[in-house]
């Protein structure tokens, strides 16, 4: 069963370990790098999970196999908008539902924070993070030009956060 708990400041070390392990398994998905993160002390960790609500999901609380974040005030064009940050699932639990439950974890909490909307940025060649986020609701906005800080494509997607969106669940 699929346990979901958010990564609050006591549970820096949860963070630095899944953190660690996203950036060293998939760093073409971040823009952070894992030599940049590395060598930082825990209070470094805490001070993220303070800044940024993350939400992890595993078969135990503790252990994450999965993690999600979100944050506000990030897109001058909307300031009710919060964008999904840092969605990562371990190599093992991809396909399990862990990373979805973690994403909807963060709409819930976005949304109760009142916010209109979620939005990502995607590699254009991440495929099945594209269909994941699909799944859940999230549509490509057709913005063109949207590149990482390597240059690489990636697309746009919105998910509106409005009453019917809500009142399913997500």
């Amino acid at each position: 069963m699929v346990k979901v708990w958010r990564l609050d400041t006591g549970r820096a070390a949860e963070w630095r370990d899944i953190r660690l392990a996203s950036l060293r398994d998939a760093p073409e998905a971040f823009d952070a790098t894992f030599s940049e993160w590395r060598d930082r002390p825990l209070t470094d960790f805490a001070a993220r999970l303070e800044a940024v609500p993350t939400f992890a999901a595993g078969d135990q609380i503790g252990r994450a196999l999965a993690v999600a974040s979100w944050q506000a005030g990030l897109d001058p064009r909307d300031a009710r908008r919060g964008w999904l940050l840092s969605v990562f699932a371990r190599p093992e639990a991809r396909g399990r539902g862990y990373a979805e439950a973690a994403i909807r974890a963060v709409l819930r909490d976005a949304a109760m924070a009142g916010m209109g909307s979620v939005g990502l940025h995607v590699l254009a060649a991440n495929r099945a993070a594209q269909a994941l986020y699909r799944r859940i609701g999230f549509r490509g906005t057709g913005r063109a030009g949207v590149t990482n800080s390597r240059g690489e494509p990636e697309v746009e997607m919105i998910l509106p956060l409005d009453n019917e969106t809500i009142s399913s669940g997500f």
